[in-house]
């Protein structure tokens, strides 16, 4: 008996291993693939919710800071972290 017929048992019961292990692994992996999709198709709208809210604040932000009112105030004082109507009054009072 040669060798060829010996060892052409073990690919034999490895292949049919294989393909029984094919389904549980194939479903596993379309299950595992399906949540990473869900998971980038939540973070995505939630980038596309969130941007509107970031543009805003960044231009508000960036305006206040350009604001005559939110800057040094005339006598040298140097500028408090105060709501709006806060700051008017100060700036009127003074």
């Amino acid at each position: 008996m040669s060798y060829a017929v010996e060892w052409i048992l073990g690919p034999i019961v490895l292949g049919a291993l294989v393909l029984l292990l094919i389904g549980p692994v194939a479903v596993v992996a379309v299950t595992v693939l399906a949540l990473v999709a869900l998971a980038a198709l939540a973070a995505l709208a939630g980038a596309v919710l969130a941007s509107p809210y970031l543009v805003v604040r960044f231009l508000r932000r960036r305006l206040a800071e350009r604001s005559p009112l939110r800057g040094a105030s005339a006598h040298g004082e140097t500028a408090t972290q105060q709501p709006g109507i806060a700051v008017l009054a100060i700036e009127a009072g003074s």
